[in-house]
Parts: structure tokens; C-alpha cells; sequence
């Protein structure tokens, strides 16, 4: 098990020596993500951006890509963990302020959508990994200093949603991969809920989770709002907006006897996010869905930093 890729590192193990490559991708039906937790140093974060950027231009115009959207880790939920009210927000910006003073790595998530497992197999991203992005993450400038370990894994979208509707189709899931909302200059909060169930839960867990999905969807506050989407959540109140969308990724491989899942959102604003915590409907729907988590939640907030369609 990889546990210095990422703050959710522990959550994670990687089962396969190779986890871009063909065999991870043999035999998925449907969409699949390509999903990396790194962690890059001062010394090597403009090349690491670079590298990014001659990735994201490379895949373009390959058969089946659909997006490639690199985010940095910015801070933590408090209201995912039912801490008092109090702690609202007080983890918001964490990472990045230990970034910017040097005390932290910046830490990333990497996400690389296809359109098929064949096309993902194709682009040969494993190889990719290992000449553009692996010689970067290095606990110093030299090649010679402590290589930090990444956690990578192919995921499957098991629905999505956003303020027009629930998607659990693949031609629905497809295009709403390739109609992202978060544009790096939209300045949109994402969230990633790192859960692990039991595997034999799979069956069970799954309807639960799309429930919680339908009412982080489309719940909002006040509840009488004209608009019909919620009014901007703060600090000092209990308002919130709509998430722009939301989605549960699940690992393609088991870990073990259990199964790593990703609630990935995008909201507004973090106290927006965090303020729906806050909401007795969500609490009523997120509770049969903690009831299962073996390991988890964790829930970091990203800001997205690149986004690359296909094109």
C-alpha cells in the first residue's frame, strides 16, 4: 500500500504493478478514468506543470480521449466528519497555505478521461506516467533524491448528476464527462469523499450512494429560494447553493476484500459544500451510506488548475 502519495493515501492500495496499463483496462464496459494522487515539491512544480501541459496537448486528438483536468489539493471538509459547527471551514485552505511556505508539497489529483477502455489502453498512458510525470516527483531537484510514491488506479463512473438532470446511462455518463463545469477560471470548489467498503457490499451500497448523489444534487437552501438553486453560503450562516455536479467514481480493482469509491462534486464555494452537511436531508441520506464505509470519509477540497478536452 502506497501511504506518502497524498493525505488519502492510506485509503488506497494499488493491487496491480501497473495500473494504467492494458490489463487494468481489459474487459471495462463504459467510460473510464484514469486517476493519479501525487505529490510534487517546489523544486520540481513548474516542470511538473510543464509536463502536465505537453501531456494534456499530446492527448488531445487521440481516439477516445475525452478530458484530462489536473487539481490541487487546497484544503479539508470539516462537516464531512460531523465535527461541531464551530470547526466550519477551518481546514478550507490548509494545503495551499502549507504549500506557499514551503512546508508541504503541493499535492494533486490527476484525472484522465476515455471514452472506452480500449481508447485509454491505446493512448498507453502507463508509459506516459513513466517518462513525462514519474522523474518529477522526487523529494528533491536531483533524480538521485527520494522518489515519492503516487497512487493510481482506473476508475468507473457509476452515475452522475448536475442541476439538469441524473445520469446513470453510458451514453449519459459520456456526455456528461464532456461537458465539465470546472474550469479553472470558474473558480469552482471540488470535493472528492474517499470511501472503502466491503467488496461483497457492492450490490447494496451502490443504490444508497446514488440516493445521497440525487439529494447533494439537488437539495439547497432556503428552501423557498426564488431561483430555485440556494443563495451563497458563509461562515456565519447556513445557506448554500446547489452542487454544479456531482459523481461517484468506483476502483475498477479490488483492494483486497474492499472497494475504494470517489464522491466527486463541484460546488460554488467550500461553505456551500459545507454547509449542506449541515442539512437534515443530506444527513438522513448520508447515513446509511457512512453506515458501510470500512475506511473513510475523507474529503478533501481541490481547485482545478488545468483542463484539457478533447479536441
Amino acid at each position: 500500500m502506497n501511504t506518502l502519495s497524498s493525505p488519502t493515501a492510506p485509503m488506497h492500495g494499488n493491487t496491480l504493478a501497473h495500473p494504467w496499463s492494458a490489463d487494468a483496462l481489459r474487459g471495462l464496459d463504459g467510460a473510464v478514468t484514469l486517476y493519479a494522487e501525487l505529490r510534487v515539491t517546489g523544486a520540481q512544480h513548474s516542470a511538473f506543470l510543464a509536463a502536465i501541459d505537453a501531456l494534456g496537448a499530446a492527448l488531445r486528438g487521440k481516439p477516445g480521449f475525452v478530458q484530462l483536468a489536473l487539481k490541487q489539493m487546497s484544503g479539508d471538509s470539516t462537516m464531512v466528519k460531523n465535527y461541531p459547527e464551530t470547526y466550519k471551514g477551518v481546514l478550507a485552505t490548509a494545503y495551499l497555505e502549507g504549500a506557499e511556505a514551503g512546508v508541504q508539497p503541493y499535492f494533486y489529483t490527476l484525472f484522465i478521461r476515455f471514452a472506452d477502455a480500449a481508447s485509454a489502453a491505446a493512448a498507453d498512458l502507463e508509459a506516459d506516467f513513466a517518462t513525462r510525470l514519474q522523474p518529477l516527483l522526487h523529494a528533491g531537484a536531483a533524480p538521485q533524491s527520494p522518489e515519492m510514491a503516487a497512487y493510481r488506479a482506473v476508475y468507473q463512473t457509476v452515475g452522475a448528476g448536475d442541476r439538469k438532470g441524473i445520469y446513470t446511462e453510458a451514453q449519459q455518463v459520456e456526455a456528461f464527462l464532456r461537458a465539465p463545469l470546472d474550469h479553472p477560471e470558474r473558480d469552482t470548489v471540488t470535493v472528492e469523499n474517499h470511501v472503502m467498503i466491503n467488496d461483497t457490499d457492492r450490490a447494496n451500497w451502490e443504490p444508497k450512494v446514488m440516493t445521497l448523489l440525487e439529494v447533494a444534487q439537488n437539495t439547497f437552501e432556503p428552501q423557498n429560494d426564488a431561483t430555485g438553486a440556494g443563495q451563497p453560503g458563509t461562515r456565519d450562516n447556513r445557506l448554500y447553493r446547489k452542487a454544479l455536479s456531482t459523481e461517484i467514481l468506483r476502483n475498477a480493482q479490488a483492494d483486497g476484500g474492499l472497494r475504494a469509491y470517489i464522491m466527486h462534486g463541484l460546488w460554488e464555494s467550500v461553505w456551500d459544500h459545507e454547509n449542506s452537511h449541515l442539512d437534515a436531508r443530506f444527513i438522513a441520506a448520508a447515513g446509511p451510506v457512512g453506515a458501510a464505509a470500512v475506511v473513510g470519509p475523507v474529503e478533501p477540497f481541490y481547485l482545478t488548475r488545468r483542463l484539457v478536452l478533447a479536441g
